[in-house]
This record gives structure tokens, sequence and C-alpha cells, in this order.
């Protein structure tokens, strides 16, 4: 085997002459002298940062046609990156991915803040395991021969439930009175607290996603996969009479148009975007200073809760509510305080009956 001279020769001119892979070349430089371990280092790990991220957004692309991403968490990803790509192009524009850590991670978080904003756990997470999908791509791809996520933590959180007491639901439903386009703002309250379903999935909701001859609602969620989500006979007459009231004078089971729509006709070609649909919940939380816990997905939360207390099958609530692990179903089934104790004293109190007979007599 020859191998043509020639000064400044990249180790990928040498594979290809040799009729090796780099791999093959890595592996006879690790039984090898130490005189060729600078040169073992210029192949590991030499892509930049910008470069990775620019192939994994084209990636994105690929994955949201392919309907392996849905089009709202591609959308954040992009996002990040970006942000990320802005500050390491400024700051650090020569980082090759085994540099990248945590420490710069937690520059590009905070350049863009607001002075002393903190940041929740449940934010850092997002973050870090963004960048553990990009990091698994690099790796997937050999832009790296080594997988890097280790440096990425995300920490474990314990959330407080969320969900909305019974008592301040009537309030909630009120202060929706007080907002403009009120019978609009009321539908879309009624659309997340009978159905359970994100915000991402009310946006994209059509007319004829509406099957209200069997109280039924065709829902398409996250990763693209569909669902049928019960429609209650109050959600019914709520949906039916907003949109009678906004442009649909007869009910059109054929209707192409988004439910929630900005053009409001028979026509509703430009759904509402998930933030104006968060803005409503926001405006209503403003109205009710003492509710300052609620947020788009307390609904969502509090449908689950509440068909598991009224006896819901906990698999049943798991393919309502479009989980595909129903460990993620049980996140919502943890209890106020409350709502806990009056779960277990005023259901199961016989039990402990003759116990407490035994205690009161013993204090006599």
């Amino acid at each position: 085997m020859s191998l043509n001279r020639k000064t400044n020769m990249s180790i990928e001119e040498i594979c290809t002459q040799l009729g090796i892979s780099e791999t093959a070349f890595l592996k006879f430089l690790e039984t090898s002298n130490d005189e060729f371990s600078s040169v073992k280092k210029s192949i590991e790990n030499n892509e930049t940062v910008l470069f990775v991220i620019d192939k994994y957004l084209e990636h994105l692309k690929t994955l949201v046609k392919i309907n392996k991403r849905s089009k709202e968490t591609a959308k954040t990803y992009n996002n990040f990156l970006i942000r990320v790509k802005s500050y390491i192009s400024s700051t650090y524009p020569s980082l090759k991915i085994n540099e990248f850590n945590e420490v710069i991670l937690n520059e590009i978080i905070t350049k863009d803040s607001i002075e002393n904003k903190e940041y929740s756990v449940r934010t850092i997470n997002k973050y870090n395991a963004i960048i553990k999908s990009l990091l698994k791509f690099t790796y997937d791809m050999d832009f790296s021969n080594k997988d890097f996520r280790h440096k990425f933590t995300i920490e474990k959180t314990s959330l407080l439930p969320r969900y909305i007491k019974e008592e301040d639901i009537p309030k909630v439903l009120e202060t929706t009175k007080k907002l403009s386009k009120p019978i609009r703002c009321r539908a879309i309250i009624m659309f997340l607290l009978l159905t359970g379903c994100r915000v991402s999935e009310i946006s994209i909701v059509k007319v004829k996603d509406f099957d209200i001859e069997n109280n039924l609602i065709y829902i398409l969620g996250k990763g693209n996969k569909k669902r049928i989500v019960p429609m209650f006979p109050q959600l019914k007459d709520e949906i039916l009479y907003y949109l009678q009231k906004s442009g649909m004078k007869e009910w059109d089971p054929q209707c192409e148009g988004y439910l929630f729509a900005r053009d409001e006709n028979l026509i509703r070609n430009r759904n509402f975007p998930i933030r104006t649909i968060q803005n409503t919940v926001d405006r209503i939380r403003d109205h009710l200073p003492e509710l300052t816990y609620i947020t788009s997905h307390s609904f969502r939360h509090t449908f689950a809760v509440y068909c598991l207390k009224i006896g819901v099958k906990e698999h049943l609530l798991t393919e309502i509510l479009g989980h595909t692990d129903p460990k993620t179903t049980m996140t919502y089934t943890k209890l106020r305080g409350e709502d806990l104790r009056d779960a277990i004293m005023n259901k199961f109190p016989f039990p402990f009956e003759k116990l407490l007979n035994v205690i009161n007599g013993g204090l006599k």
C-alpha cells in the first residue's frame, strides 16, 4: 500500500488513499507512539458548535415534514438554538462541540434576561433538554466520536398541584365577561376545562373536528398523533353558541376552518396563535389576584384531577389526555392537602373506627 507524499494532507485524504475509515485510523493511532496524539486530537470533536447547530436546524425541518416533531416543538427548539448560535457567534465563534458546557449555556440563558430574574428549574431543564437533543444528533451523525450529553444535567422537580379549586371555577368563568370578546373567551376557557387539551391542540382544532351527533372531538396532538375526546353537552352548547355569534349561522360539519379563528366568519383560515390563548388566561388571572397560580395548563390538570375524582379509570384518562406513558398521567393525581384529607376522612373512616375507639377508651 503506497501513500502519495504531500504536505498538509488532511486526515480524510490520508484515509482515502489508505482505503481505511477514520475510525480504523484512530484505532491504529491508539496503538502507536505518542507523537500521533496531536493528529488523533485533530480528528476528534473537530466540528464547531455553529456548524452542528446549522445541521440540526435542517434536521428539525425534516422531522416536522415526516411528523416526528410537532411544529410547536420545532419552533421552541429553533428559537432557542438561534439564540445560542447568536451568542456563540459573537463570543466564541470557533467553539468546538467538545468544549461546549453548562457554564457557557448559563451565560447564554442569562445574557438577555431581566436583571435579577430567576429562571425556574423547569425552564433550565427545558434548555438542557434541547442541548442534549443537539448533542445526541451530533453523536449520531458522527460530527463527534463521543457523546457529550452527560455534561448537561436535568434536575428532578416535584411540582405542587396546580389544578383549580372547585369553588374558584365559577369565578374564572364569570371573569370572562369582563374581557373583550367575552363569548369567545368563555368558549376557550370551557374548551380548556372540559377537554383537558393542550393549548397547542386547541390552537389548531377545526370546526369539522366536532362530531356533534356522537358527542366526540377529534384532536391532533403531540407528534401529530390523533385521538378522540368525549364532548360534554355543556361544551357542545357553548361551542355552537360561539360559532353562531362569530359568523357561522348554521352548523357545517364539513367546514375546514379553525374553531378559534382570527377571521371569525365562514372561512376561518387564520387560527389563534398559542400565545393569544395563553393571554386570555393571563388576563383572567389579572382580574383575580387571589388566583395567581392559574396558567393555561392548570385547566388540563383540573380536568384530569376531577376525572379521577369521579372514578374515571387511569388507563382511559391516559388515552383522553394523549399521554404515551401512563406514568405521565400519574403526575396529575397529586392532590392538594385539603382534597387528600377529604378523600381519606370522608370516604374511608371505617377501617380506623375500632382503632379510634380503643384510643379514645384509653384516654378516658
